[in-house]
């Protein structure tokens, strides 16, 4: 991903404010101190209470992305009858890809029980087509338990990266609140369970689409 000439950049899609750090905050991190432009796109702002509003989410998300070394977030602000897989969809993605000509882009497991997750990666699916690196981060907690199994197949070591992956995650003080007191807990206690499958202290886990090598 480093070699002269190719694209510097890279593009990483979530449904919500929160899922992109949750599945590769620490990730995200490390790429942007590695000198790739990460580009951030949030399909949609939803607002579950009373207490989650559609600014805060907003702001959390600006927050966050200046924790881990990005730009502010592009916001699709999709109303959720919009957030299917359509052609408008795609084409939005279509002109990402376009725009930015990425060396890679990430989105979030299709296997997801959220329908939002699911419509997003097909979409981006789709509008990747011609795109030779795609993966897959991890976004099952909270909940998010299916019938299908999330496969590890490539692993990045975040254990330089661990602590901005957390500070990113408070930034979501309406998630905290939402999700309960060990939200967080549980997210790292994940990447340390991946850091030891990679023989490391904390490592973040992706499912590979496509990949180029040589």
């Amino acid at each position: 991903m480093t070699s002269e000439g190719k694209s510097k950049n890279i593009l990483v899609f979530g449904a919500h404010p929160d899922d992109l750090e949750i599945g590769m905050g620490g990730t995200v991190t490390k790429l942007s101190r590695l000198g790739f432009n990460v580009k951030l796109v949030i399909a949609t702002l939803p607002n579950f209470t009373q207490n989650d509003k559609k600014e805060e989410r907003r702001m959390e998300a600006v927050r966050s992305s200046k924790v881990m070394g990005c730009p502010e977030p592009d916001f699709l602000d999709l109303p959720p009858e919009q957030m299917t897989h359509s052609r408008s969809l795609i084409g939005t993605i279509d002109k990402y890809i376009q725009d930015y000509k990425p060396v890679a882009v990430f989105t979030q497991w299709i296997g997801d029980s959220h329908q939002d997750h699911q419509a997003l990666t097909k979409s981006v699916i789709s509008g990747s087509r011609d795109t030779t690196d795609l993966y897959m981060y991890e976004t099952t907690i909270p909940g998010g338990i299916t019938e299908q199994a999330f496969r590890s197949q490539l692993f990045i070591d975040i254990t330089d990266f661990i602590d901005p992956k957390k500070s990113a995650l408070e930034c979501f003080d309406s998630q905290q609140v939402r999700c309960g007191p060990i939200w967080i807990d549980a997210i790292i206690g994940r990447a340390a369970y991946r850091g030891y499958q990679l023989n490391c202290k904390y490592a973040e886990a992706f499912e590979v689409i496509r990949i180029s090598k040589w």
